[in-house]
């Protein structure tokens, strides 16, 4: 991913898409993605070796190493065997959409030029045909399999986003079939089969579209482009099993019913396809003169190529040839007599059994009724399933989060207590007894079920009709209930209780230990007359001196001092009074008040003095810093008196905060100085943090000047740990610091 990244311009993307597909070919043209032939033979000095007598061994015990086990049945599902794997791998790891576009158009590209390329030359020598057919059966062989590999990758691509585990429900595949309708596909592989069978060059065309349609989707066969095209396969198949084409060669032939039979049991294709009206609909449409470009009347495919391009066939063919061989472990068979041991009970098979029959019981009855009783039936099912469930939590759940809330009451108090391991044993001791929520389930849906189905059927309804749908609306709701409820209840119970454990710490008065302090600040202050300006009051007015700081903002937009100031005054009578405080805003309130120093320390607040400007640039400087100081000692006070939650101070030192000191041209560190040692005297950071804080920055890629300037202001500060003289002028001391930590170095 970090190296994609670098591929920012759009020309790299598409040079590595190239490279990325050439490199693809070149590694995984073999047979197997990549391995070696099935069939190759060992080297002939070890044959010399051991002899004809162990020739067969050593072919047997070479094919255990070579010939790949894993085909997983007559119809496998599509795979990336070899070196393919360390290319799909390689698109899901780097996760870019730019790269998967680049070579989705790349892979396009390629495969439009080998599909239309010449392949055979009709007219031949005598003398040559023989060279010249072999030749071409190579060239066909290697154009084959590369476009096979191509469109498999590009199918990959192309339906890579949608692509999940489990199909989706029919609600959502008509929303989704609805919506991509809309689309045009990446390549016109419909008019490509089109003209293939018009020119008789299926043989080339039909295997790579075979391996781009194996990685479809679920919802991709629905739509009304791929319809057409699997309508048209179905079409291509049947007209090759029925009709007696001697024209076409055998193996070519073989090749194209082998791939499509396998395309159509893939498990993202759909049985149902084949058995619409459209496959009617959907002719085919072929020369009767052959053309120069021509492929199918010539025998270009061999056993070797079937086998490389259907490899359960080659599957098959072992098994055959082992029954005509024998069996028997003297003839060196493959099948081998094994006796099945049970690997389970057998007890459970009669509860599936049992279940399976239930179901087709209820199939059946439904059946011979209208289908409105049906209906009736699955909607009080499922309406009773959902009130049994929150039935449980109002009665049970609650019950149970009260008796946690008296148990927590009572061991909170205790000293050095771990909230997470206290949460845990309480929550421990109530699983057992939140069991019972199974069994208050079934009662509940057996209560409840009967009476919602007498109510909904009508009253002619027989009474042998009505006693079975109330037995069936019962059965559906418990099993839904009691399946939510044992896979959900643990978690139900824990997540009630640990937001009631979280009140109970935010309720003011609770007294908790080591936390004196924050006790008295969740209390307002003796005679609150509840009359402070809101939180969100005060944050909206923060975040819009924030906004001007920041920028952009026009030239003549400034801040005014005073009202800054008053804006703090605001901030601290809002804090003291508890009444509209809650967590979130005072958390929010924090942070923006960190921003606000931030900005304050590297003058980027647009400060309106309200006094007439001074007439030296200098002296105009040291007044604006130090009314600057007056802010943020009031900040500083804020965040030490006022506020109840911590102050994530530690923020000052991120690399944003920091940046906004580095983009200064002439930086004056005296304000930033002035913060660290606040936070120190306001008990607010400890020196080992602040040191810590300003080692982490240095790590950082800051500008060499910028580097050097918090090096330096790193060493006044830690050499100034045991002064504690009072400072009369900040800015004066400062540059005085930072000038004998100068010379010194």
């Amino acid at each position: 991913r970090a190296m994609m990244a670098h591929l920012s311009a759009t020309c790299n993307h598409s040079h590595f898409a190239r490279l990325f597909q050439k490199q693809l070919i070149q590694m995984c043209k073999g047979p197997i993605g990549g391995g070696g032939s099935w069939g190759d033979t060992p080297d002939l000095d070890v044959l010399n070796m051991l002899g004809s007598d162990n020739l067969s061994r050593l072919k047997r015990l070479q094919e255990r190493f070579v010939v790949p086990q894993s085909i997983r049945g007559p119809c496998p599902p599509p795979s990336f065997p070899g070196c393919q794997q360390f290319f799909r791998d390689f698109i899901l790891s780097a996760g870019s959409y730019q790269f998967n576009q680049h070579l989705m158009d790349s892979l396009c590209l390629k495969i439009l030029e080998l599909d239309g390329l010449t392949l055979v030359e009709h007219e031949h020598s005598d003398g040559e045909a023989d060279m010249d057919e072999q030749d071409e059966k190579k060239r066909f062989t290697v154009v084959l399999l590369s476009l096979r590999l191509l469109a498999k990758f590009l199918g990959f691509l192309v339906f890579l986003p949608y692509r999940t585990v489990e199909q989706p429900t029919r609600d959502l595949q008509d929303s989704a079939v609805a919506l991509r309708n809309q689309t045009l596909p990446v390549l016109d592989v419909l008019k490509l089969l089109r003209q293939s069978i018009q020119d008789q060059r299926s043989i080339l065309t039909v295997p790579w579209i075979v391996e781009y349609l194996s990685l479809v989707d679920h919802i991709a066969p629905f739509l009304d482009y791929y319809r057409k095209v699997f309508c048209l396969l179905l079409h291509l198949y049947r007209l090759m099993v029925l009709s007696e084409d001697k024209e076409m060669s055998f193996l070519n032939k073989l090749l194209i019913l082998a791939v499509l039979g396998w395309l159509f049991q893939v498990p993202s294709v759909p049985e149902e396809l084949f058995f619409t009206t459209d496959v009617r609909q959907e002719g085919l449409m072929m020369d009767t003169v052959t053309s120069s470009q021509a492929l199918d009347s010539v025998p270009l495919v061999d056993q070797q190529l079937l086998y490389t391009c259907c490899p359960y066939l080659g599957e098959l063919r072992k098994l055959l040839a082992s029954f005509v061989a024998g069996s028997g472990a003297k003839n060196g068979g493959f099948i081998r007599k094994i006796t099945p041991t049970a690997a389970e009970s057998l007890a459970p098979k009669a509860f599936v059994t049992q279940q399976k029959l239930q179901v087709e019981l209820e199939q059946a009855f439904f059946h011979n009724q209208p289908p409105s009783l049906r209906r009736t039936v699955e909607f009080v099912a499922e309406r009773v399933g959902s009130n049994c469930v929150k039935h449980i939590k109002a009665t049970l759940v609650a019950e149970l989060v009260q008796r946690a809330e008296v148990m927590l009451q009572d061991r909170v108090k205790e000293e050095d207590a771990n909230h997470d391991k206290l949460l845990e044993e309480v929550c421990a001791h109530l699983y057992e007894e939140g069991a019972q929520a199974l069994v208050k389930g079934k009662e509940f849906c057996q209560k409840k079920g009967p009476e919602a189905v007498r109510v909904l059927l009508p009253e002619e309804t027989s009474a042998a009709v009505l006693s079975s749908a109330e037995d069936i609306a019962v059965e559906l709701a418990t099993e839904k209930a009691c399946g939510w409820l044992s896979a959900n209840i643990a978690a139900l119970i824990k997540r009630e209780v640990k937001a009631t454990f979280n009140r109970m710490l935010k309720v003011p008065g609770l007294p908790l230990p080591g936390e004196d302090a924050l006790e008295l600040r969740r209390d307002c202050p003796p005679g609150c007359q509840h009359c402070a300006p809101f939180p969100s009051q005060i944050i909206n007015e923060i975040k819009d001196v924030l906004c001007v700081a920041v920028g952009p903002r026009d030239d003549g937009e400034v801040i005014d001092y005073i009202w800054l100031e008053c804006l703090l005054g605001r901030l601290s009578q809002t804090l003291r009074c508890r009444k509209f405080i809650c967590p979130t805003s005072e958390q929010q309130l924090a942070k923006c008040t960190v921003e606000l120093a931030s900005l304050l320390v590297s003058d980027r607040v647009p400060l309106s003095l309200g006094i007439k400007s001074p007439e030296k640039r200098s002296e105009g400087l040291c007044v604006k810093n130090n009314l600057t100081y007056g802010l943020l000692k009031l900040l500083l006070s804020v965040w030490r008196e006022d506020f109840g939650t911590p102050v994530p101070v530690q923020l000052i030192f991120s690399k944003k905060n920091i940046g906004y000191l580095a983009e200064v041209k002439q930086r004056e560190w005296d304000l930033f100085l002035f913060v660290l040692r606040g936070l120190v005297e306001h008990e607010l950071m400890r020196n080992s943090e602040i040191e810590s804080c300003l080692h982490s920055l240095k790590e950082l890629p800051w500008p060499s000047d910028f580097l050097k300037e918090l090096e330096m202001l790193s060493r006044v500060f830690v050499s100034e740990h045991h002064i504690e003289e009072p400072r009369t002028n900040p800015c004066e001391l400062t540059r005085q610091s930072l000038g004998t930590v100068a010379a010194q170095s």
